[in-house]
């Protein structure tokens, strides 16, 4: 949709995609023993931090209220789009 309607950022986000898989299909051989070397096992936020549900459900949702508005802002201050 955005290449037929004259958008380059379409193009060039699937150009990037597929460089970006065949990187890392041609490094995957050399840092797989490195990828699978940990014993973290599964793990959930609440065991990782020791903390009351409440409490890193709180965090999580400030957490994403929070980067809303930097977006807003970034996309407000940023934005050279006309408005008719």
């Amino acid at each position: 949709m955005g290449t037929a309607s004259g958008k380059l950022d379409a193009p060039v986000f699937m150009v990037g995609l597929l460089l970006g898989i065949l990187g890392f299909a041609e490094i995957y051989p050399v840092i797989s023993t490195f990828a699978w070397s940990g014993a973290l096992e599964v793990q959930t936020l609440l065991e990782l931090f020791g903390l009351p549900s409440w409490v890193v459900a709180l965090a999580v949702a400030g957490m994403a209220l929070g980067l809303f508005r930097l977006s807003a802002a970034l996309e407000r201050r940023f934005s050279h789009s006309s408005r008719i």
